[in-house]
């Protein structure tokens, strides 16, 4: 297969998509929650996962403080506020209220979980490392829940296309199956495009 050259800059993208998730971050009982895509399990004893989050972001200072995070999965319904919450910064807004979403407290860490989400991960962070201009955040696995209608041992992806999870393309751009969407933001919000994926 013949292959075109893809500049370094932009070679992580070879490696979505990836389900993006809303990462809840909370420092002096201040809650922060942001979008992101670079996630992934690390390790099945102990349970461990990881994101990576820009070092200049509000949510790794509140992650660096506060010691905890949660990983929430948010279904396609959710795509305009996936999209807010990683449009702007939380020192300049309070984007919970800001996006409609509802934090709920953790059972096992102060960082907040969200309602309307499909799952959410607890965790308390392990250790961090730095990869470049991110954090690389391990967090311990604390506690776990999920919709049970769409997720048992796994991901069912039924319940209609409203509660499947999302990956993402990069910029605007996520797919869930036989669909890719696009999210773009005028004057009176963010509006989302779809596309259905061509055999």
């Amino acid at each position: 297969m013949e292959k075109k050259e893809v500049p370094v800059q932009g070679a992580y993208r070879l490696l979505s998509p990836g389900w993006v998730v809303l990462v809840g971050s909370e420092k002096d009982g201040r809650y922060n929650v942001m979008t992101a895509a670079w996630q992934m399990p690390v390790s099945v004893n102990p349970p461990l996962v990881a994101v990576a989050v820009a070092k200049r972001h509000l949510t790794a200072e509140y992650i660096r403080t506060g010691g905890a995070f949660t990983l929430n999965v948010p279904g396609y319904g959710l795509l305009p506020k996936v999209q807010y919450c990683g449009s702007i910064s939380g020192r300049n807004a309070d984007k919970f209220a800001a996006a409609g979403l509802t934090p709920v407290p953790g059972q096992k860490v102060a960082a907040p979980l969200i309602k309307e989400c499909l799952a959410g991960i607890e965790c308390r962070l392990w250790n961090t490392y730095d990869g470049g201009d991110h954090y690389i955040f391990v967090g311990e696995i604390k506690a776990a829940a999920a919709a049970p209608e769409h997720f048992e041992t796994q991901w069912s992806l039924t319940g209609g296309r409203e509660h499947l999870p999302v990956n993402h393309l990069g910029g605007g751009v996520y797919a869930v199956p036989g669909m890719v969407a696009s999210v773009s933001k005028d004057e009176k919000g963010f509006t989302v495009t779809e596309k259905p994926l061509e055999e």
